[in-house]
């Protein structure tokens, strides 16, 4: 049989313990196995209770009943809960070592270090309440402490004496010891059963030793000095001071003076060797093992130190050798400038403060799970992972050691970026994460505004906006429809004329409140179409039109000061440091909804529990949001970048804004996520393994989405569900996709609060705007390719590949369908195919082009999206042109010769429309995106788009036969 190293060092007089606890040690069994091989008892610490409880769910469900406690109290009920059964294991070993071994230790708040009187009060109720002989309660040796150790010794209690360094402070503490027992036995009482070690710290000693002998070399060599004696001392200063602290605690426990207490039945005060992971690389795992075995003393590891000495570690009685070499060690430290005592001073010191630190996050991270269980919202959620399980686990750890959402809290931009521009531009965007949890009166003009506009009479509320100052208020109204007692909010966020004119037509200009949304004040399609409707307005009511018009902007925007002027209604000025994509639940998302007449109070609730059980001190394997970005941001670095959305019937619509969130903020730097909205999970067949799918379920009972849903994990896809129970929890999702797409930008190593590919087609519009005011038209490409009117435009290089394309698969006439084939055929595996319709968001038009989406998904198995232009520029545009080149897109325009001026300017909207579509245009090309364009004839757009449909229906036919 192998030699068992753990039992083999009881022959030295060494006792091996864990530096370990957690409550499945116990329930599982495994600290009973830890036993039978070895180990005689256990020391436990905040830091180690930290992890155990805020890093895994098995204390989940008795914090659960205990959330009328506060987290103080939590913490001590599930400590003490670990420490009486770690205790009934290790009775066992308590009972055949005639109470030697088989403690477990429970430590003072180290708040309390350096007040004698509480300490001692605490280490009294402690003892009494966890009730096992074979528990010691921690308490640190400093000045404080000693009095406090001493007393609580003298009154029978077991004591583990912690946050020793120093030579002189473990004589103190074995003094202290060797004094209570001897007031005890003075007084006539038993001093057979009171046990104590002194926990004297190993690792940290050697840390700061050698950073000061490395700092002095330095120095040394830049003078000429450099010896090779402060090279040979380096990892020799811990071992060095314990051996002389094991013959300080000889000489004590072998004195006559204790010898009077042993005939009484009095035990050593062993000492304890504590810090022993080995933190130099240099060094053997088993370093401060290895070199401290002797008689009466315990050595307490972490378990992968009790792994590895176990595996190789060396049995031999070593503390007492070469202590002649211990001395001139320290000698010689002194004569190369390292002061020991001031070393070892400054040790406990900082020992103190990091283990109330470790406390401190302790009981934050307590009730960071006592506040996600009191919204229940992870409860709500589940996830099927299947292979990418360990490797999601593995980063949200690593997201819990780096403290990635502590930092994204405390508005660190380092989270994401060094550069000092990036970091500056990231510190002005972080205020989303305020208005989640914004002072009251934040919210009180909203709520004055919802009870203003129920008495006012509007039939309806038009909103002027883009991106993200519009995409928030379609998913309520789409989501929540029209409330008894309010406008009907319709958002208008093109510059299609059609649009424009249908929503004019619908509309009753005389009882409509016009809302203009814009974070800069100066976007163009909001702008252009607030002064098309001032003027409307303007010429019923003349200088009161004004009394109509409500304003969403930042502060000292031109939009305020235009509103300023013409005496707007209502002027709502947002917190500038929130980007346009990340502003949902601030102005630009709550004025609409209290226009609506949405609850204003169920909304915030849900927005603020989430935002709760998603809270710095919330450990990401417990955290919603963590969840989320890391499933999101993982799975996209493992081949999974699409990111596919599934939603109940009534918030469907929830993926329009998620979309821009998204696609805008982690789309660039050749890297992205792609989101796909509004995805009907038919057979999952036709998904390509590069998707992860999250499903937005409304609670009710089992549906036929359920069961494709389901489907699809049996199929293999990532797949996470996030049970909302009524609308109103959008609230909360807003805010949870919001901190995962941080999170995920995070791990993808980008700036998620940037738009920088925006501006491009920006540019080019501009600058099609003023060729057009200079010659007095916009310049025109010439199609590729025309058949009955309908157009198709490429640049050179795009069209020389479709007709290579087309030859290398036979079908090369050139024909619409066949060109149209080719670019399908681009689609690769990982790639996705994009439709960016410059159209008029009717319903006929959702319908046809669904269509086309559905029977291109079908035929290729790649992931579609679909967006109306001008809108998906304030959204995937920036994916489109700043993530990866795994893009198709199909463009399509109509002949549209609809005219709606826009007041002062030379042009109408249906030219700032195609201006719009063909700088995109040129904007993918010059990033070398495969993109086509398909122009429309005039006439009936819906027979134009029913013959782009057959024409991809013929071509995905002829696609499934090969």
């Amino acid at each position: 049989m192998a030699e068992n190293r753990l039992i083999e060092v009881r022959k030295c007089g060494q006792s091996i313990w864990m530096d370990f606890i957690r409550r499945s040690l116990m329930t599982s069994g495994k600290l009973q196995k830890l036993v039978r091989d070895g180990v005689m008892g256990m020391t436990s610490n905040p830091t180690i209770f930290g992890k155990a409880i805020g890093e895994s769910n098995e204390y989940d469900s008795t914090i659960g009943e205990m959330l009328d406690l506060d987290a103080t109290q939590i913490y001590e009920a599930l400590a003490i809960e670990d420490i009486q059964a770690a205790a009934d294991v290790l009775y066992a070993v308590y009972e055949g070592t005639q109470g030697e071994d088989g403690y477990v230790s429970l430590e003072v708040s180290p708040l309390l270090a350096y007040d004698t009187e509480t300490t001692l009060n605490e280490a009294r109720r402690l003892f009494a309440t966890v009730n096992r002989p074979n528990v010691m309660i921690k308490i640190p040796g400093t000045p404080e402490g000693l009095p406090a150790i001493e007393e609580a010794l003298a009154e029978g209690i077991n004591i583990n004496v912690t946050l020793l360094f120093a030579v002189e402070n473990y004589i103190e503490v074995a003094e202290r010891y060797v004094r209570a027992l001897e007031r005890r036995l003075d007084a006539g009482l038993d001093v057979s059963q009171i046990a104590s070690v002194a926990s004297f710290f190993l690792s940290r000693i050697d840390t700061v030793v050698d950073n000061i002998l490395e700092s002095n070399m330095r120095s040394g060599r830049m003078r000429g000095e450099f010896t090779q004696t402060q090279r040979s001392l380096m990892g020799k200063a811990a071992i060095a001071n314990a051996k002389l602290a094991y013959f300080h605690f000889q000489e004590l426990f072998n004195s006559e003076r204790f010898a009077r207490l042993r005939e009484a039945g009095a035990r050593v005060q062993r000492p304890l060797w504590a810090s022993t992971s080995t933190k130099n690389p240099n060094l053997p795992d088993t370093y401060y093992v290895d070199n401290l075995i002797g008689p009466y003393t315990v050595n307490t590891l972490p378990p992968q130190t009790v792994d590895a000495f176990k595996d190789h570690g060396t049995v031999a009685e070593t503390i007492t050798q070469a202590l002649d070499d211990s001395r001139t060690v320290l000698k010689k430290l002194a004569e190369v400038g390292v002061r020991m005592d001031k070393v070892t001073q400054q040790l406990q010191s900082d020992g103190v403060e990091a283990f109330a630190n470790d406390y401190r996050r302790l009981i934050d991270a307590v009730e960071g799970k006592r506040q996600v269980l009191l919204t229940g919202v992870m409860a709500k959620q589940d996830t099927v992972i299947a292979a990418y399980e360990y490797g999601i686990r593995e980063t949200l750890a690593r997201l819990e050691k780096d403290q990635i959402v502590a930092r994204i809290w405390s508005k660190d931009p380092s989270v994401w970026k060094q550069e000092a521009a990036h970091q500056q531009l990231i510190a002005d965007r972080l205020g989303w994460l305020d208005v989640a949890r914004p002072d009251p009166s934040f919210y009180e003009p909203l709520y004055a505004l919802r009870q203003e506009i129920e008495t006012q009479g509007y039939t309806h509320a038009l909103l002027l906006g883009m991106g993200g100052s519009s995409l928030a208020a379609e998913v309520m109204r789409q989501t929540f429809g029209v409330l008894p007692g309010f406008p009907d909010l319709m958002v208008l966020d093109t510059t299609d004329p059609q649009a424009i004119r249908l929503a004019t037509e619908t509309v009753d200009l005389d009882k409509t409140l016009f809302i203009v949304s814009t974070k800069s004040g100066g976007t163009i399609e909001t702008f252009s179409l607030y002064k098309y409707y001032y003027s409307l307005v303007e010429e019923m009511h003349g200088t009161q039109a004004g009394d109509q018009f409500c304003a969403i902007t930042d502060a000292g925007s031109a939009l305020e000061t235009s509103a300023r002027e013409k005496n707007f209604k209502y002027i709502f000025l947002n917190p500038a440091d929130i980007g346009g994509r990340y502003s949902v639940l601030s102005y630009f998302g709550l004025v609409p909804a209290a226009i609506m007449g949405l609850d204003l109070d169920a909304l915030l609730l849900s927005a603020q529990q989430m935002a709760t059980a998603c809270d710095h001190n919330v450990a990401p394997s417990s955290n919603p949001a963590a969840w989320l970005g890391v499933l999101m941001g993982y799975l996209a670095q493992h081949g999974r970048d699409k990111v596919s959305l599934i939603a109940s019937a009534q918030i469907d619509s929830f993926g329009l804004w998620a979309e821009q969130l998204i696609a805008e903020s982690s789309g660039k730097e050749g890297r992205g996520i792609v989101p796909v909205a509004g995805v009907v999970p038919d057979d999952p067949r036709n998904f390509d393994d590069d998707q992860v799918f999250v499903y937005l379920r409304l609670d009710g009972p089992e549906n036929d989405l359920d069961r494709k849903v389901d489907n699809l994990k049996l199929a293999g896809h990532p797949v996470m569900t996030l049970h909302l129970t009524d609308a109103y929890d959008l609230g909360g999702e807003f805010f949870r996709w919001e901190l995962a797409t941080a999170i995920a930008g995070h791990l993808q190593q980008i700036n998620p609060f940037d738009q920088p590919n925006v501006g491009e087609s920006k540019d080019n519009t501009k600058r099609l705007l003023k060729v057009l005011k200079e010659r007095g038209s916009l310049p025109e490409d010439q199609p590729v390719l025309e058949e009955e009117g309908l157009k198709l435009y490429a640049d050179a290089k795009t069209a020389d590949t479709l007709r290579r394309v087309g030859e290398q698969r036979g079908f090369n006439d050139g024909a619409l369908i066949n060109l149209l084939l080719a670019h399908i055929c681009l689609a690769s595996s990982g790639d996705y195919i994009a439709l960016m319709a410059y159209l008029a968001p009717t319903e006929n038009h959702d319908r046809l082009l669904e269509a086309v989406r559905d029977e291109l998904r079908h035929a290729t198995m790649r992931a579609v999206t679909l967006g109306y232009g001008p809108r998906f520029l304030h959204s995937t545009g920036q994916l489109h042109k700043g993530g990866a080149n795994n893009g198709v897109f199909i463009q399509i325009t109509v002949e549209n010769n609809e005219e709606i001026l826009i007041p002062g300017e030379p042009y109408d909207f249906m030219t700032l429309k195609r201006a719009q579509a063909q700088g995109d245009l040129e904007a993918l090309q010059s990033k070398n995106r495969r993109v086509v364009r398909f122009h429309l004839p005039e006439g009936s757009v819906s027979a134009g788009l029913e013959r782009v449909l057959d024409a991809i229906k013929t071509a995905a036919a002829k696609k499934r036969g090969w």
